[in-house]
């Protein structure tokens, strides 16, 4: 009996570590200033150069949380440069929405800071690291097929 609760136990922790966490991981943490804004921007001209604005719906697909500054900024931008977005509700199915589906993390990694927008089938990439008070890319984007 005693064995079973502890592979229960076990099991229900790796399948929480297996469940990816989606949101701005950085959002209570004191972030460098800017940081931000220059992931926005980034991650906003480079969906424009994959999706064209007016013709694409992104769906966001996780809860944009108070003190997620990115994400706030990041659906404000995407709909000033004329995408539609649908804002994530529970209330609303997956199935039955229409557009491309969008999800984000922010995190640091090491050294770095990192941004991965996960868009439909594709999974988008960056690093970035602050130099001279300000944030720049530690190198250019990766897109990988998820």
């Amino acid at each position: 009996m005693i064995r079973l609760i502890v592979l229960i136990i076990a099991i229900s922790m790796a399948a929480g570590c297996a469940t990816p966490k989606y949101g701005n991981l950085m959002a209570a943490k004191n972030t460098p200033y800017g940081l931000n804004a220059k992931l926005v921007d980034d991650a906003v001209t480079k969906l424009e150069a994959l999706y064209p604005p007016a013709s694409t719906q992104f769906n966001i697909g996780q809860p944009i949380l108070p003190n997620d500054n990115f994400g706030q900024e990041l659906i404000s931008t995407l709909r000033n440069h004329g995408y539609a977005v649908q804002e994530f509700s529970k209330k609303q199915p997956v199935d039955i929405q229409t557009g491309t589906s969008l999800r984000y993390i922010i995190d640091p990694y090491q050294e770095l800071y990192r941004i991965k927008l996960l868009v439909g089938a594709y999974t988008l990439t960056r690093a970035y690291i602050e130099q001279d008070d300000s944030i720049v890319p530690a190198g250019s984007w990766a897109r990988l097929e998820n």
